[in-house]
Parts: C-alpha cells; structure tokens; sequence
C-alpha cells in the first residue's frame, strides 16, 4: 500500500467512525444503551454491522467514543464561553471572583448536564461499567480526561483574576461533579429539577468555590 492509499483509508476510517458516533448518539437517545440495537446504529449511519465491529468492539465501546465525542466538545465550548465572560470582567481579586462564579457556574454546570436525556445515558453506562470490570478502567480514563479539562479551565480563569485553588483541580472538580449529580438525580426523582439548579448555582456552589479558592498574592 503506498502512501497515499494509507492516507486515504485512514480518512475513510475516520469518517466511518465518526458516522457511526453520531448515529450511535441518536440511536441511544431514543433507546438506551441497552435496549440500542446494533442493527439501528448501522442503518442509520448508512454501514453494516461488519463497518461497525471492525471499529468498536461493543455497543459499550461505541459509547466511549460517543462520550469522549460529547465531552471533548462541551469542554471546549466552555473553555471559549469561560474566556468570553472573563473579558467582560473589570473587578479584581475576590471582587471578580464573586461577579464571575455565577456565570462560571451556569457555564459549567451546562456542559456537564446540557440535557436530561445525555445525563440519563451517562448514569446508565456507569452503572454497567461498575457490574462489568472490563468497563471500569476505560471509563475512569474518560471521566479523568474530561474532569482534568475542566480543572484546568477553573485553574486558567482564577489566574487571569489573580486567585489560586487551594485544592488540585481535578479533586475540586470531582467534588462539584459528584455534589451536582448527587442533587440532580434526588431531584429528578423528586420532579423539581429546575428548583434544584437554580438553588445549587445560587447558593451552593458559589460558597463551595469561594472555600477553595485564595489570591496569589
């Protein structure tokens, strides 16, 4: 194979990866992971289930990608929302933080749960990776990768306003993710969502942020 053959198959298969992520992230919104037939996935990216086995090993696998697809995505989004707000900023010190943490936080907490149905899917997948140990290790790299990115924008944006965490980024980011979905699922299941967002950007969040954080100076 010369060169220019390699080229070309290693485009076309990323382009038939990339297809059958994005059918796979429709397919799972309307099915579940579970109840997701492989079947679906193919027709709807348009390949047969021989494209997608010599991609993904599993349905599980696939998701992976759709995750690591999904959060690769949202974290950059927030980075140049993150980026935006801060310039609109005039405050300094504990000033800014104060007039920044509420922005921060809708920003942030919109990346992690932009919708109900994309939090239900990630719930479910890590309940099948903590039964399945084949599973664990892949998605606590993913998780890792994507809370890493995230702790490095919280660490990027305070040093622009002069402050420090006072904890490493990715522990404080793993305690707001875990706090978040913690209140998220009890309301989902209590029906009062919206009530409890609202209180855990406006309350919550901003006192756990400002404890952890101290100026450079």
């Amino acid at each position: 194979m010369t060169a220019i053959e390699g080229a070309r198959t290693t485009r076309r298969r990323a382009e038939t990866r990339r297809r059958l992520i994005e059918a796979a992230r429709e397919v799972f919104n309307q099915h579940g992971i579970r109840d997701a037939p492989v079947e679906a996935i193919c027709d709807r990216a348009g390949f047969s289930r021989g494209a997608f086995y010599s991609n993904f090993d599993s349905k599980e696998d696939l998701f992976l990608a759709v995750y690591e697809s999904e959060m690769g995505a949202r974290t950059q989004r927030l980075r140049i929302a993150v980026d935006r707000a801060a310039d609109r900023v005039h405050a300094t010190g504990q000033d800014a933080v104060i007039e920044l943490v509420g922005q921060a936080a809708e920003l942030f907490m919109t990346t992690l749960v932009a919708d109900e149905q994309w939090y239900l899917l990630v719930a479910e997948f890590r309940a099948q990776a903590l039964r399945q140990p084949e599973l664990r290790g892949p998605t606590a790299a993913a998780e890792t990768r994507f809370h890493r990115g995230l702790g490095e924008i919280m660490a990027a944006l305070l040093d622009r306003l002069g402050m420090r965490l006072t904890v490493a980024p990715e522990d404080l980011v793993q305690v707001v993710v875990a706090l978040y979905e913690t209140m998220l699922t009890r309301a989902l299941l209590d029906g009062a969502a919206d009530r409890t967002h609202d209180r855990y950007l406006t309350r919550i969040l901003p006192q756990l942020l400002t404890g952890m954080i101290a100026s450079n100076e």
